[in-house]
């Protein structure tokens, strides 16, 4: 049996890394790769610590921030033969349920990638996981037309709904929070993409697992939770629009958009996002002091809005 790699990345990952660490535990057949981008609190301390407890096998201490795929990329560059699990500081998964993911794939040599799935909390109706950002399945998504009509494949949409979608399946992609690449996989696709420097690289990672002919799998069977903000508190203000920007970005550069296309995808993309801020905005007013949570989730909602319209893909 192989060994199966588990990357973390972190940077100012301090609140979260030991209790990501402890609850993963150090089951066999698991190495554990920590790359540091530079942290400025103990996050580095901490996994020297676990690195003592047995909980860490490497510990890589970048001179610089990069990115998270480049660190990624650091992290598969020293592993062991064999799969590539991604996990985020601030997701949890215990050492058993990645072992059921590990077999799920062993037994099914057709799968690429697969992944749990993501619990975000009582306040994300949506799944890390669904089609690629393509114009109909953005269509679908921010009109309403993919949770209206759950059951028709021809709707879905971007993201899957929790309350329709929570069963073992075959998606385009999963988010990096929580993903394992098989080995015959990682042996075809190599290293992630770094043309982004944040949020962009988990899709097209899978979007390349496909082309190569694997599935993309979602294991209803083995839950994780994420803290959906954790990584983007810590990382600051800066990289508070990239989620936008870089799928956008994605989107142009892997399906060839030229200016209509890109037009159409800002307006869908912005119109849905900017109605969804505005009726958190009536929620809001309507529960008082109560709704400051709701409001700066609509203040997101706008930035990711605008942020389409200001951006150029690289080429």
């Amino acid at each position: 049996m192989s060994l199966t790699t588990v990357i973390l990345v972190t940077y100012n990952s301090a609140d979260d890394l030991e209790e990501c660490l402890r609850t993963l535990g150090s089951p066999a057949g698991i190495e554990v790769v920590v790359v540091d981008n530079r942290s400025s609190d103990d996050s580095v301390a901490i996994a020297r610590r676990l690195e003592k407890d047995g909980l860490v096998t490497r510990l890589i201490e970048s001179e610089t921030n990069d990115g998270f795929a480049r660190a990624v990329n650091r992290g598969i560059a020293t592993a062991a033969q064999g799969g590539i699990f991604l996990l985020n500081p601030d997701a949890r998964i215990s050492g058993s349920d990645l072992a059921r993911l590990v077999d799920a794939a062993q037994n099914d040599p057709t799968i690429g990638i697969i992944a749990p799935l993501v619990d975000s909390g009582p306040h994300v109706p949506t799944l890390a996981a669904g089609k690629q950002p393509r114009l109909w399945p953005l269509f679908t998504h921010f009109t309403g037309l993919a949770r209206a009509f759950p059951r028709i494949e021809f709707l879905r949409g971007r993201h899957l709904y929790r309350r329709h979608h929570s069963y073992t399946q075959d998606v385009e992609w999963v988010s990096g929070c929580a993903l394992y690449l098989t080995p015959q996989a990682r042996e075809s696709v190599g290293f992630l993409s770094e043309r982004w420097f944040m949020y962009g690289e988990d899709i097209e990672l899978a979007d390349r697992v496909l082309r190569h002919g694997y599935r993309v799998v979602l294991d209803a069977d083995v839950i994780a939770t994420h803290e959906i903000a954790a990584s983007v508190n810590a990382a600051g203000s800066s990289v508070s629009t990239l989620w936008a920007e870089n799928t956008f970005d994605f989107y142009v550069w892997r399906f060839s958009a030229g200016p209509a296309r890109r037009f159409l995808w800002r307006v869908i993309f912005s119109a849905g996002l900017g109605s969804r801020a505005l009726l958190l905005e009536v929620k809001a007013r309507r529960t008082g002091e109560k709704g400051s949570a709701m409001r700066a989730r609509a203040a997101r909602f706008r930035r990711f809005a605008g942020a389409v319209w200001s951006t150029s893909p690289a080429r």
